[in-house]
């Protein structure tokens, strides 16, 4: 009996916990964003967030920060950390691989005072993200990047420019190595 009440009670505190954590994600989301489909828990420490339709973030995905947007049929793997000072836009239809870093800004670096107490440098324009563009794992994407649509970013590169359409691009930096047909 004592077996059977602790696995009601279990239950009633994972539903419990899920309805808090959609209670709370919602509240943060800009009007007319879709809740994502969650593949387990997530860290959302961001305001001013428009999600699409048919999303879906994997364990451990992180958003810290303003401004992200993502559009519809998005898959963001497991452990990405997206992190928007000004703006983080990300097309439909792309797919993030697993381990990526994405962030709009760098710490000031200036001999004046602490680099701790230095503000953000932060890409004029964010970071933009094109639609149906797949980013591999263990990818950085920093101030700076833009990745027009249709691209593919090889696993483990650093994106810090502009990579064109139908672009395959890999390395630190990223650079092209060849198109899409």
């Amino acid at each position: 009996m004592i077996l059977k009440l602790h696995s009601y009670i279990y239950i009633i505190k994972r539903k419990l916990n899920g309805f808090l954590q959609d209670c709370f994600i919602k509240s943060r989301m800009t009007k007319g964003s879709v809740l994502p489909e969650l593949k387990g828990p997530i860290y959302w420490n961001a305001n001013n967030v428009k999600i699409g339709k048919n999303v879906t973030l994997y364990p451990g995905v992180y958003l810290s920060g303003q401004n992200i947007e993502i559009e519809d049929n998005v898959k963001i793997g497991y452990g990405t950390i997206i992190y928007s000072k000004k703006r983080v836009k990300i097309g439909r239809n792309t797919i993030i691989a697993a381990q990526c870093y994405i962030i709009d800004s760098n710490h000031g670096i200036s001999l004046d005072s602490l680099i701790q107490e230095q503000e953000l440098e932060v890409a004029e324009e964010g970071i933009t993200i094109g639609e149906d563009v797949w980013i591999a794992s263990q990818c950085s994407i920093i101030k700076g990047a833009h990745i027009h649509n249709h691209a593919v970013i090889g696993a483990n590169s650093l994106v810090n420019k502009e990579i064109p359409e139908n672009a395959i691009a890999f390395g630190t930096p990223a650079k092209v190595s060849s198109y899409r047909v």
